[in-house]
């Protein structure tokens, strides 16, 4: 990334560096022509006639003249330094962009597996914050670098050459100047650090306050969470006034050192009576000195807060840039023509030796099944079991390989992810709403037109969501509001099964998608919807209701990330004793607890005993 900083586009950054030298060059130039301007309007020597005594017979013959050029001098020195400015933004702007859409495809093509745990408010925080930060080094980082070493490249010679005049004192303090403003610096860059991790981490616990809000208040946490945010920003404004201190005593050192250096530079000059000290010269010096370094002096303490800033805040974005998927699947690039499922005889769905490994752990082993059109698969195991992970491996969203994988006819690692997706339709067990309209929610997409309302009506239909019962008073028109906040966990779920609905993928993958609804709804979705609407389509469902198992063509037990069996509930309940107690275990979980008097009747009859 650095290197792009200094070479995407490198004609831009030659003419950022020659146009910054420019703006030196005119700027020494303008005190020099006051100097002429001064001395030939007392009657002493000008100092081009001394330098370049052939010019002598071309020189102005009125002082007007050397004023005029002063004048143009100075001009073209902050047209020049504008246009630095201007470079450096516009570039930073054009690499913001391009990294910008870069992090946008790597976040869309590494899988949950390959993040190592990175919250989104991480993600989001590198996004907003480290970018534009990264690009500081382009926008001021480096014109500031060109304004400052120019001028104090040029500014000894003049000093030295023109007004013979010792340069040792003047850059002992230069370089003073320097040490102290990298140390002040490195400083503030340490406060803007901490700045932007401490922001992050409180948008991070405000993003989660305000999407859990509903359950903080319920369990009664929420003035607990509220304190972690207060506590994490009174962290944040504490470091903000070191900030703001230092940033300050910053500027109040780049203001007054011009002082400074003004009284060494003149002190040298009357002390060495090396040189006559003209009228003219001690004006363009006291010039020199007292404006001309005031921008550089000024822009060198902001600008190694910047570079360190920046530096960090580019490590940062590197390190994601840096992650890659464990063990990709290849997929081909190039969209295929891609062939029929297959018959009734021909599996939908083929898998033979799944496996995943996620930060060197085996999570799933040997995989192997096969699911016909039409099929209607359950995976069932306990929690941990590596059901969902089997899902998403489907998905193509692990780094899961395979000995063999095929959609019919089609080989999986051939077809390009966008083309292999179509196949399927994912609800997840939290069901992602938008926050639109309800029509906008199934058919999942924003503005979508109201000709279509009869089949968004039909799926909501499907999925057992009455407008009456469900207290939406705005019908497809209601407003859902953020995260689906104004619905409950049963009520999101039914609408991805809407979604789901409407559109007809061939096969669909189910994550636990009834758990929150109600079992007389669970009971008429299942028997309604995924037995009968949804016949003819494959479907794949992780679960832990046991009510389903008896309705579905064939179960997939997992343990421990292994397919341990496989077939119908009845023959798994009678041949596999493991199955046996992992249904008992289900059953005993979810028995109502006992009533106040059967606790009563229970310890009575325990205590008789």
């Amino acid at each position: 990334m650095f290197l792009e900083i200094v070479f995407t586009r490198f004609w831009v950054r030659l003419i950022m560096i020659l146009a910054a030298a420019l703006s030196a060059s005119f700027g020494i130039l303008g005190p020099f022509f006051q100097k002429e301007f001064i001395d030939q309007l007392t009657g002493n020597p000008v100092s081009i006639g001394k330098f370049f005594p052939s010019l002598s017979s071309y020189l102005p013959s009125t002082p007007l003249y050397f004023l005029i050029f002063s004048f143009l001098c100075v001009l073209l020195n902050l047209v020049c330094f504008q246009l630095v400015t201007y470079l450096g933004a516009t570039e930073s702007i054009y690499l913001q962009r391009l990294w910008s859409q870069r992090m946008y495809d790597r976040i869309l093509e590494l899988r949950a597996d390959s993040l190592g745990g990175r919250p989104v408010g991480e993600i989001v925080a590198i996004y907003t914050t480290d970018l534009p930060s990264a690009t500081i080094l382009l926008e001021q980082s480096l014109p500031q670098a060109c304004s400052i070493i120019f001028p104090l490249i040029l500014t000894p010679f003049l000093i030295v050459g023109l007004f013979q005049t010792p340069i040792l004192p003047t850059l002992t303090i230069v370089c003073g100047i320097v040490l102290m403003n990298l140390a002040l610096a490195n400083r503030q860059s340490k406060f803007f650090y901490k700045f932007k991790k401490l922001a992050a981490e409180r948008i991070g616990l405000v993003n989660e306050w305000v999407q859990n809000i509903r359950t903080l208040r319920i369990l009664g946490w929420t003035r607990h969470f509220e304190k972690k945010i207060i506590l994490v920003r009174e962290i944040e404004t504490q470091n903000r006034v070191s900030m703001l201190n230092n940033g300050q005593t910053m500027n109040a050192i780049a203001s007054s050192i011009t002082f400074v250096l003004n009284v060494t530079v003149l002190l040298s000059m009357v002390t060495s009576h090396q040189a006559k000290i003209t009228p003219g010269a001690l004006l363009a010096l006291l010039w020199v000195v007292g404006v001309f370094l005031t921008r550089p002096f000024r822009q060198m303490p902001w600008f190694f807060t910047f570079l360190f800033d920046g530096t960090s805040s580019l490590r940062r974005a590197s390190d994601l840039f840096k992650i890659k998927n464990y063990e990709p699947v290849p997929h081909h690039q190039h969209f295929q023509k891609l062939k029929d499922l297959g018959s009734e005889n021909e599996p939908a769905i083929t898998v033979e030796k799944l496996n995943l490994k996620i930060s060197g752990k085996q999570v799933l082993k040997n995989i192997t099944f096969n699911a016909a059109p039409g099929e209607f698969l359950a995976i069932v195991g306990e929690v941990g079991s590596g059901k969902s992970l089997l899902l998403l491996s489907l998905l193509a969203e692990t780094g899961a390989n395979f000995a063999k994988y095929q959609i019919g006819e089609n080989d999986v690692r051939q077809i390009p992810l966008d083309q292999l997706r179509q196949f399927f339709t994912f609800v997840p067990q939290e069901g992602f709403i938008m926050s639109a309209s309800l029509r906008e929610n199934v058919a999942f997409e924003y503005e979508y037109s109201s000709d279509a309302d009869c089949e968004v009506l039909k799926a909501l239909e499907h999925v057992h969501f009455n407008f009456q019962q469900e207290r939406v008073k705005d019908g497809l028109d209601t407003e859902i509001g953020e995260r689906g906040v104004n619905l409950s966990g049963g009520q999101k779920q039914r609408v991805s099964l809407a979604r789901v609905d409407f559109y007809k993928a061939p096969i669909i993958l189910l994550d636990d998608c009834l758990s929150a609804v109600d079992v007389d709804t669970e009971r008429k979705i299942v028997d309604f919807l995924l037995l009968k609407e949804w016949g003819t389509r494959t479907r794949i469902l992780a679960t832990h209701r046991l009510t389903v198992l008896e309705k579905v063509d064939r179960i997939l037990f997992l343990k421990n990330g292994e397919l341990i069996a496989q077939g119908k509930y009845a023959d798994l309940l009678r041949e596999n004793e493991e199955f046996r107690h992992y249904t008992a275990t289900i059953k005993q979980s979810s028995v109502s607890p006992p009533t106040v008097n059967q606790a009563i009747a229970n310890t009575d009859s325990g205590s008789e005993k």
